[in-house]
């Protein structure tokens, strides 16, 4: 007989959940409800019949106290692009990326330059290194002012030749060098 009162007991707690658990989740289902008809109920109460104006604060000076250097004497300090003689033409590999030493190599080609296929003009794609840094040639990247010598620069620039250092050669084309390269050390 107990064991009947427990299935009993089992079957009506049973019940009482799953009547429980429709009715709540009736109840999540009618709440979450989208009904397109009733969206205009929920507008907002104020209505804006000009745009929100947000004033523009002014521009303040960059704050150069967490760069190391005095801006202007340590290193150049060009926002833009300035134009120079740097040409192309006068470098030893296409592609490739250039320091241009009239800017204190700020701008590769101009700070650096990327020369190829002629796109953007004799200049090639001017870049400008942030500020406190230069285009250091031997990395391809732009340093820190105090790890880049910038008259060295045009001595450097036949590392462009180097295929396995070159970042405009094909991947593709490094591994197969790479790969003809391996040296065997007994």
């Amino acid at each position: 007989m107990s064991g009947n009162r427990s299935n009993i007991s089992v079957l009506l707690f049973a019940a009482i959940a799953a009547l429980h658990l429709v009715i709540v989740q009736g109840r999540i289902i009618v709440n979450d409800y989208y009904d397109q008809y009733q969206y205009q109920n929920y507008q907002p109460v104020v209505g804006f019949r000009q745009p929100i104006v947000v004033k523009e604060e002014p521009k303040k000076d960059q704050d150069f106290s967490k760069i190391p250097g005095i801006p202007g004497i340590d290193f150049p300090l060009y926002h833009t692009v300035p134009p120079t003689s740097f040409s192309c033409a006068h470098v030893p590999v296409v592609p490739g990326m250039y320091a241009n030493v009239e800017t204190g190599c700020q701008i590769y080609v101009i700070a650096y330059h990327i020369c190829h296929d002629g796109r953007e003009g004799h200049q090639g794609a001017s870049f400008l290194c942030t500020n406190g840094t230069l285009f250091n040639q031997n990395e391809f990247a732009c340093d820190w002012w105090y790890n880049v010598n910038c008259a060295d620069a045009p001595s450097l620039y036949r590392v462009n030749e180097d295929p396995l250092k070159n970042p405009y050669v094909p991947q593709e084309t490094k591994d197969a060098i790479r790969k003809r390269l391996k040296i065997v050390v007994l």
